[in-house]
């Protein structure tokens, strides 16, 4: 079947006469016609019934429209393998949580830039529950953040997990706390509603204490100062304060309640879907995952 029967058949449709798809596809009314006349003759029925200039779709034609649209795309897929990946233009803004910008985004940005030299990004840092409001509004094209989104209409992709751990001050310490010991001292912790806080309300829950002194701070770096400083012992995801740890400016503080990894989700939108953002949010989760395979225990959960 020849394929341009089945556009001009939907342009028909989507415009609403013979006229208005010539003038689309920049051929005469004739042509358009003898189109329709042949994809008639070749399925062996009529699409349209003209009764008295009015243009109404028959049975058959109803049931044609969903499956010429799918003929249609294919053919625009197939005719696109043979294109290079790194011949994509486009903009693409992303949203990434401050976890993710303190490990693998620089990584992730100078490997965009060598696969795919025609996207440009924009980029941004803000909190998963403002990420995931930026991408309904359409202020972000994906999101880099910790939640399952719901609801209809968004394409999202799970990530290797980061581990969680309780981290305070460099220098000799216990090398094992009871939680409630931990829990006893002031806590620091990332932005409310972030995962992290998640988890500590729920380690207060288990643990059977009602919530103590928490300080809330939206910077890995703030939050890390904070620890050096001796306001608290933090529980965050142990990432990106590795070279810390290594340093010996902070430590690790084993406890005996288990804690769940971050997740990370990459996210956009499939209303906004294109061929640079579908790209660029597969690229995300490879070099999220490439980073998370790379760190030990207890940095790794796996």
């Amino acid at each position: 079947m020849n394929t341009r029967f089945l556009e001009s058949f939907i342009l028909v449709v989507q415009l609403g006469s013979f006229r208005a798809a010539a003038e689309k596809l920049h051929i005469t009314q004739a042509t358009i016609s003898n189109r329709i006349a042949s994809l008639e003759e070749e399925i062996g029925a009529r699409v349209f019934s003209r009764d008295a200039g009015d243009l109404r779709l028959t049975p058959v034609g109803m049931k044609l429209i969903p499956l010429g649209e799918r003929v249609l795309e294919m053919q625009k897929y197939i005719m696109q393998l043979g294109q290079s990946d790194q011949n994509v233009l486009g903009s693409v803004r992303i949203g990434a949580i401050d976890t993710v910008v303190h490990t693998w985004l620089v990584g992730f940005i100078e490997h965009l830039q060598s696969s795919y030299p025609g996207i440009e990004v924009q980029l941004s840092s803000e909190s998963t529950d403002r990420l995931n409001k930026s991408l309904r509004d359409g202020d972000v094209d994906i999101a880099l953040q910790t939640d399952q989104l719901a609801g209809d209409g968004v394409i999202s992709t799970t990530c290797l997990p980061m581990g969680v751990g309780w981290v305070g001050p460099g220098g000799k310490g216990h090398p094992k706390l009871d939680v409630r010991e931990l829990l006893a001292q002031p806590v620091v912790t990332m932005s409310r509603g972030s995962q992290p806080y998640l988890v500590l309300k729920d380690v207060y829950r288990r643990a059977g204490v009602p919530m103590g002194k928490v300080h809330c701070v939206n910077s890995i770096a703030a939050l890390a100062r904070l620890v050096r400083s001796g306001l608290g012992n933090a529980l965050i995801p142990l990432p990106p304060v590795r070279e810390e740890i290594v340093r010996g400016d902070l430590r690790i503080i084993e406890t005996d309640m288990a804690l769940p990894p971050q997740g990370l989700i990459v996210s956009y939108l499939e209303s906004r879907e294109s061929d640079a953002i579908r790209l660029v949010a597969e690229l995300a989760c490879q070099e999220a995952d490439r980073f998370m395979r790379s760190m030990p225990a207890p940095f790794s959960p796996q």
